[in-house]
């Protein structure tokens, strides 16, 4: 019996060990994926904690023009997997295309045209990927871009443009949507989920030095990190809404029925409102409205703000189908002077 359970036993021993070892390397990355340990190497070693909010200005809201703008036509728009790169990997696994929706090279030449009749002088993208994804429907010629980088890493996820020949970029950088916010790609709230940053921009005009500031952002579906992230964008920026004038958007995944959405709109001298209810212009058979809607454009700071033609873009290509899951939202945004 000693005999036949050795003979048993002696081929099991180089077998489990060749089962133990991938078992050992899966367990090593996931509790160094888990721990963000390749995060944290990646920012000492050369790449950099994110960038800070930059000071508070105490001359900014003493100066009157500070709250003096020209008209700002601000678009936010979520354009479902904005990738080259993820179309190639779907076209190899068999699928043409994410759900019901068609491929991104046959939708973007449209959505640049699209974008080309706004004429923006700033956006807000979602669900971007590369820079080169991003030229295909913003000309790098008209727009500058600001988005991460990761050496030849490139996460368009919360892209921010800006007309080139109108501001001028004063200062840039990301808050990443997890407890480590200042952690480059830094994990969400909910371990393995999507990573997601808010992305922000200090931009003065050119012709007379407003000053103010642009965020946007893409919250993730998790009902986990959505709640979390209203809090920290609130909180992240409620010092600096006392002082500069700030447009906020992006795709909240809420809408203005959730609590969360009213917690990060906050109140009093740092609270936020949301463009479509300062628009006393809108078409009264306008069907869109924010508790219908996740994606949003905000409005906050030390300064009165007048806005018109809020508008959400429901147009549909020739066939019926539409540009992405989501619409692109529209609204031309004037500060006026300091509050009363």
């Amino acid at each position: 019996m000693q005999q036949v359970l050795h003979f048993i036993a002696k081929p099991l021993k180089p077998l489990s060990l060749t089962l133990l070892a991938p078992v050992a390397v899966l367990l090593l990355l996931a509790g160094l994926w888990r721990s963000q340990a390749v995060q944290y190497i990646a920012a000492i070693s050369g790449s950099g904690f994110a960038n800070h909010l930059p000071p508070v200005a105490e001359t900014q809201t003493e100066n009157p023009a500070a709250c003096l703008s020209q008209p700002i036509k601000a678009l936010t728009f979520n354009v479902r997997y904005g990738s080259d790169f993820i179309e190639q990997v779907r076209r190899r696994m068999g699928s043409h295309a994410p759900g019901d929706y068609l491929p991104w090279s046959e939708r973007y030449p449209e959505i640049q045209r699209r974008i080309a009749l706004y004429q923006p002088d700033i956006i807000g993208l979602q669900e971007m990927h590369t820079d080169a994804d991003i030229a295909n429907i913003v000309p790098p010629s008209e727009y500058s871009l600001s988005s991460y980088h990761l050496s030849n890493f490139q996460y368009g996820d919360a892209a921010l443009l800006f007309k080139t020949k109108r501001f001028n970029l004063l200062d840039s950088g990301q808050i990443w949507l997890g407890p480590n916010s200042n952690l480059p790609l830094s994990l969400g709230f909910e371990p393995f989920t999507m990573i997601r940053y808010i992305n922000w921009a200090l931009l003065r005009d050119k012709d007379n030095g407003f000053t103010f500031l642009f965020v946007n952002t893409h919250f993730d579906n998790n009902k986990t990190n959505k709640e979390a992230s209203a809090d920290l964008l609130r909180r992240r920026f409620a010092e600096m809404s006392t002082t500069y004038p700030v447009i906020a958007l992006g795709d909240f995944n809420s809408t203005a029925a959730t609590e969360r959405y009213q917690r990060l709109l906050g109140s009093g001298e740092s609270g936020w409102i949301n463009t479509h209810d300062l628009d006393s212009r809108l078409n009264p058979e306008e069907t869109a409205h924010p508790n219908q809607l996740i994606d949003h454009i905000l409005v906050g700071g030390p300064c009165a703000v007048e806005v018109r033609n809020w508008t959400v873009d429901k147009y549909r290509l020739a066939n019926g189908a539409t540009l992405s899951d989501h619409f692109p939202v529209l609204a031309d945004i004037r500060f006026t002077g300091k509050k009363s």
